[in-house]
């Protein structure tokens, strides 16, 4: 287990899926984001105050995580701070997002000649953004303005909403204006193609294709 700080108020913790195991939880637990993957979540974020020695203030604090292709998991919590540090809460989401996807994937996939399907699925960027409600929901439809639109799809979890994109063919600055946005709008953030299996396996898709162009008409 790794913690470390990527900013001023955003700490991230990257663990394996061994460790997640000898902490009492199961892969299931933490992706079916129910009492148990917050009791877990809560254990990390005792354990990340012991690790800095710091006790840190959160009236409120978001929790993304990414699932990455080497089984490990990356959590990162953020607080929602004073407007006066609000651009850097900005920054700090923004980069936590770019660095759960490693530069040479960017390259890799940009520079791919694969043709296979499965070989196209090993190379996908695909994100999952947490919605609490419709309203916010389709609010972030209206303002994520990308041309050509990334594919996507919506689910239904719970209460909660699921937007699955994919942004393997995006560029850097389009992530980059979508992090924005889901910092307003969105709870949440995971990243990888075991999460989104999980996710087409066990939750009720709404909009199975272009969830977002249709959310717009709303």
């Amino acid at each position: 287990m790794q913690f470390s700080r990527i900013g001023e108020h955003t700490i991230k913790c990257i663990i394996s899926e061994e460790e997640i195991y000898d902490l009492g939880f199961t892969m299931d637990e933490i992706m079916s984001n129910g009492e148990r993957t917050q009791e877990f979540m809560n254990h990390i974020f005792d354990l990340a105050e012991q690790e800095f020695q710091i006790k840190f203030d959160l009236g409120v604090k978001t929790v993304r995580a990414d699932f990455l292709p080497d089984h490990t998991l990356s959590l990162t919590f953020s607080e929602y701070p004073g407007v006066g540090g609000m651009v850097e809460h900005l920054k700090d989401i923004f980069n936590g997002l770019l660095n759960s996807i490693p530069a040479e994937k960017w390259e890799e996939i940009k520079n791919s000649k694969k043709e296979t399907l499965e070989e196209k699925e090993d190379l996908s960027v695909i994100v999952l953004f947490t919605f609490d409600n419709l309203n916010h929901l389709v609010r972030f439809a209206k303002l994520a303005e990308m041309y050509p639109m990334p594919e996507n799809a919506l689910y239904k979890e719970g209460q909660k909403y699921l937007l699955m994109m994919d942004l393997s063919d995006c560029e850097e600055e389009e992530v980059m204006r979508l992090s924005m946005l889901t910092d307003e709008f969105s709870s949440g953030i995971q990243l990888g193609k075991e999460r989104y299996a999980y996710v087409k396996e066990h939750d009720k898709v709404i909009l199975r294709e272009r969830a977002v162009e249709q959310l717009r008409q709303l």
